[in-house]
């Protein structure tokens, strides 16, 4: 198994979990949601094997927005907190991220809500839904409370054995569908898979040159350390750079969802509300490693009426500029990682400097 999950009683993490999320807890306890209980999810070799990029891209967010322990083996344990509401017979699960909303029915049905934007799903073949969109923990609530009350008043019943295997089991299926979903593409979405592919490609090629722009200045000051290998001229790099941000910035301008692989691509950040309450306002950022890089475009978010369980859906209608005072406000909440990302690129680049001169 590539991750285990074990109940923890410890008192010392419980307090950790406690202090991470307090702000969801609260907010969860005052919608008359219980601590129901704590939990380790452990992963191996940082994630690395047998998850591989992305496991370890995951871990690696999780060890600043999640409570965790490495262990000299690089095992990862990350903890986190399940709450429970006895009446809807509902999980919620506050993490790094957000917050998600898990329901379970006897015939097998599992309806998801998550307040922050991951993909939708709706499959009725395999009886799981989910839901998500960036806004409130009391929003999403109340939209999940209708959602179920609706599947009841067609004849479900809620599975109210509540039970750490169970919620388990709705999150592991979740994963599992993800998974086994990912590399699938309907026939009429091949066009803007592709296009997304291309997005993420010329994202990690800009990211590649910019590394090797910035190695080739530092070896310009320390000639006889061997830092970039690569003979590409200078000025070329410098172009190439740009014109990998660049194409992936056009295309990104034209492309009419959001798509992320192994965390790079594109997606929403900033949720302003409209004051004649039709929808928000939310910005496209083409996105490395969930790290709003470049903002490409602002977005009209509106709610309309659809074939899921729960009767909607959410539709982009893109506005003719930028909300610059969003890009602001994202920047500002994003500091710390750009911060943490600057870190760590001047050491993958400065690295080989002090291997040389030591």
């Amino acid at each position: 198994m590539p991750i285990t999950y074990q109940q923890t009683t410890d008192k010392g993490i419980i307090d950790q979990v406690r202090n991470k999320h307090w702000l969801d807890i609260n907010e969860l306890k005052l919608l008359k949601f219980e601590e129901f209980c704590f939990f380790g999810e452990t992963v191996k070799a940082l994630g690395f094997s047998p998850l591989g990029l992305k496991g370890f891209l995951g871990i690696l967010i999780a060890l600043f927005k999640e409570v965790t322990r490495v262990e000299s083996n690089l095992n990862v344990h990350v903890y986190n907190v399940v709450l429970a509401s006895r009446e809807y017979a509902t999980y919620a699960a506050p993490f790094g991220l957000g917050v998600k909303l898990y329901t379970s029915f006897t015939d097998g049905t599992c309806i998801i809500s998550a307040t922050f934007e991951t993909p939708a799903i709706n499959d009725k073949q395999e009886k799981i839904y989910k839901f998500a969109a960036p806004r409130s923990v009391e929003a999403t609530w109340k939209h999940h409370q209708a959602w179920v009350d609706k599947l009841i008043m067609e004849g479900k019943q809620k599975a109210d054995d509540l039970s750490f295997a169970n919620f388990l089991q709705m999150s592991q299926k979740e994963d599992n569908y993800m998974l086994k979903n990912k590399n699938t593409t309907a026939g009429g979405a091949l066009g803007p898979t592709v296009l997304s592919v291309i997005i993420f490609m010329g994202l990690l090629m800009g990211i590649v040159y910019l590394w090797l722009v910035l190695g080739s200045l530092l070896q310009a000051l320390y000639p006889s350390c061997l830092i970039v290998s690569d003979k590409t001229p200078f000025l070329q790099m410098v172009l190439i750079t740009l014109g990998c941000f660049g194409v992936s910035w056009g295309l990104a301008r034209i492309q009419k969802d959001l798509y992320l692989i192994d965390g790079m691509g594109t997606r929403l950040f900033g949720n302003l509300p409209l004051p004649d309450a039709q929808g928000y306002i939310s910005t496209k950022w083409l996105t490395f490693i969930f790290l709003p890089l470049l903002p490409v475009r602002s977005y009209h978010v509106t709610r309309e009426q659809s074939n899921m369980p729960d009767g909607s859906s959410y539709t982009l209608k893109p506005l003719e500029r930028i909300n610059w005072a969003q890009v602001k406000e994202t920047m500002w909440q994003s500091r710390l990682w750009y911060v943490v990302m600057t870190i760590a690129l001047i050491g993958l680049i400065t690295l080989p400097v002090w291997k040389c001169i030591s």
